[in-house]
């Protein structure tokens, strides 16, 4: 579990070390609205996933 996380993170951490590099300062702007509304498109979805369960039961 360990060596998991640590993975993780330090995947995110080259991820952010490359956008940093990579990206312009307005780049990275643009880049964070579009993950903020793919995290809000995610979280939605799987809200509408639940509630479906809910209802009407789907398996």
């Amino acid at each position: 579990m360990f060596g998991r996380l640590f993975k993780f993170f330090l995947l995110a951490t080259v991820l952010v070390l490359l956008v940093r590099l990579l990206f312009s300062r307005q780049q990275r702007h643009g880049l964070r609205e579009w993950i903020t509304t793919l995290a809000q498109a995610l979280l939605i979805s799987s809200a509408l996933f639940v509630a479906a369960y809910w209802l009407w039961g789907v398996h």
